[in-house]
């Protein structure tokens, strides 16, 4: 069995750390509207995978009907809506909190990742009751810790109280646009303004870019507040749908 289709992507890196085969499955390219040869060699192979121990996700546009129906008629759960914000750079900000911030080095990985393991609560992992709570954390360790080996991101800015990380802002730059890839701010510190400020040093800090855009789940309603609060707008949505086969 091949591993990589147009429609159909091994996640490697997902595969390696939930101990099963994953693979993404992505319905934009025709895979649910037309009956060509490849669409149909595609579908058989994901009756294949559907068939043995997999996780399979999809991630749909909300207008996507065609789509929606075709990954619900092959037995995929709808985990979470992720809405995404973008807006124009501010060049000028003042900033709210107390903390120091400043680029990240290869000194915070470990405390990098511990922060980013025990505070995040609702990504899509964390409300699929197929993924433990210990699993779920792990994959968010992990998904950081990348940042650090040199496998994902371009920057990341640290936000210091004291001698302690209290957030952290793993950032992706794609063309003109500042990615928001990972945000978090621990417990003990949030509603300072922390995370406010790491994006506003962001925005002032990475000259080269026009805007900044960020995704986060619906059901995640103080992050919803929080972007719609720091000027961002709602610019598009889509559904996260999950299959688990044992």
């Amino acid at each position: 069995m091949t591993d990589e289709h147009n429609n159909i992507i091994r996640d490697n890196w997902l595969s390696e750390i939930i101990n099963r085969d994953v693979y993404k499955v992505i319905t934009e390219n025709n895979l649910a509207a037309k009956a060509t040869d490849q669409t149909i060699m595609e579908s058989d192979l994901l009756k294949e995978l559907q068939s043995k121990p997999v996780f399979l996700y999809s991630k749909i546009p909300i207008t996507s009907i065609t789509s929606i129906k075709f990954i619900e008629g092959r037995g995929f759960n709808l985990i979470d809506t992720n809405v995404i914000f973008e807006k124009p750079i501010a060049r000028h900000h003042e900033y709210v909190g107390n903390c120091t911030l400043r680029f990240a080095t290869p000194e915070d990985k470990d405390k990098v990742t511990q922060l980013s393991r025990e505070n995040f609560t609702y990504s899509r992992f964390h409300l699929d009751s197929n993924f433990t709570r210990d699993l779920a954390n792990t994959i968010k360790a992990e998904w950081v810790k990348n940042y650090f080996i040199g496998e994902r991101g371009d920057t990341m800015i640290i936000a210091l109280s004291g001698n302690v990380i209290a957030g952290f802002l793993l950032l992706i730059y794609q063309d003109d646009s500042l990615i928001i890839d990972l945000i978090a701010t621990d417990n003990d510190f949030r509603r300072k303004g922390i995370a406010r400020d790491m994006i506003v040093y962001a925005e002032t800090q990475c000259h080269e870019f026009d805007q900044i855009r960020v995704g986060t789940q619906l059901a995640n309603m103080p992050s919803m507040r929080f972007y719609a609060s720091t000027g961002f707008k709602i610019a598009s949505a889509q559904y996260t749908f999950h299959y688990h086969s044992e």
